[in-house]
């Protein structure tokens, strides 16, 4: 196991360094200034001067090899740069905001899973019933609905019409301090949004390893001996069952980040997304090409826990 694993990390240097050299290649060929980006138009105007000596500074008057090589140094000593922007470290924006993003991203992944996997497992057991039907139709629904689109029906039913709800944020600007109960309310429609969009793949591939192993011939000898359904269900069919959902769950994590960015954009949600959205929009080129490296390295533990969790699960694939 230990040799498969440093086989993996071996691997996985040159596909990380190929992706971060596009991605860093592909952010300085944008369209836009990120100097122009943080000046009026007039103040354009007025000093030229300025914006070329502010470029030069940034170093993007650099050919892109060198200043590649620049932000690779930076990495290699920790360091992810500054944001042009903000004029902080790019580690430390991060940092402030890694958390709000986790705690977002796991609620709606918990609410995803738990809600998904009961109703799968229902479904396969109540093959060809109208909670099967309805949980098929229910499951393409979720997928089929933009993220952003959902988000938009959740705040105007929830928080304009039922008055809920609050619209956004993470918590009450009026309120003294924060409290758990008010950041619950707060995170309640984001996450649960979030939680729709992921469950639809869960429902499904629930309910097909569950009628999977079902038909397997241990399963139909202990139901013959009378063991009750839900036992065979729970301790026996679940396990084998959800196998290929920990391979779909591990790929999924990394790409939390994706929907996240249109869910924190939308509910005003302080966390990574809204943080890649707003570098977008200012051409903060440090914080974009931060933003891809995480990303990358997060696809890359998580293939590697996914194929883990799977030996784990199932001792067939350790042999």
């Amino acid at each position: 196991m230990l040799s498969y694993i440093a086989h993996r990390i071996i691997i996985s240097v040159p596909v990380l360094a190929g992706i971060l050299t596009i991605s860093f290649v592909l952010v300085r060929m944008m369209p836009g200034d990120p100097v122009r980006a943080l000046m009026s138009p007039e103040e354009i105007a007025a000093s030229p001067e300025f914006v070329a000596r502010r470029r030069a500074e940034l170093g993007l008057d650099d050919p892109i090899p060198v200043q590649f090589i620049a932000w690779v140094r930076e990495v290699s000593q920790g360091n992810l740069g500054y944001s042009f922007r903000q004029r902080v470290s790019v580690t430390q924006m991060i940092g402030d905001r890694l958390g709000q993003s986790v705690l977002l991203a796991l609620t709606g992944l918990i609410i995803a899973l738990v809600v998904g996997i009961i109703i799968g497992v229902l479904a396969a057991l109540k093959q060809n019933s109208w909670l099967d039907y309805l949980s098929s139709a229910g499951s393409m629904i979720a997928v089929s609905i933009p993220i952003f689109f959902l988000g938009l029906i959740a705040i105007y039913v929830f928080a304009i019409r039922l008055g809920a709800f609050p619209t956004g944020g993470m918590r009450t600007l009026t309120a003294e301090g924060t409290s758990l109960a008010d950041t619950a309310r707060h995170l309640a429609l984001p996450a649960g949004v979030l939680a729709v969009n992921l469950m639809g793949p869960y429902v499904r591939y629930t309910r097909q390893g569950m009628l999977e192993v079902l038909r397997q011939d241990y399963l139909v000898t202990a139901k013959a001996k009378g063991v009750p359904q839900l036992s065979i269900a729970v301790t026996h069919a679940l396990r084998n069952a959800l196998l290929p959902l920990t391979t779909v769950i591990a790929l999924q994590i990394p790409f939390l980040l994706t929907g996240l960015v249109i869910i924190e954009v939308i509910f005003s949600w302080p966390g990574l997304g809204h943080l890649m959205f707003t570098a977008i929009g200012g051409r903060d080129y440090p914080v974009i090409v931060a933003m891809v490296f995480m990303s990358a390295v997060l696809v890359m533990v998580f293939n590697l826990l996914a194929d883990l969790l799977a030996a784990v699960l199932d001792p067939r694939i350790r042999i």
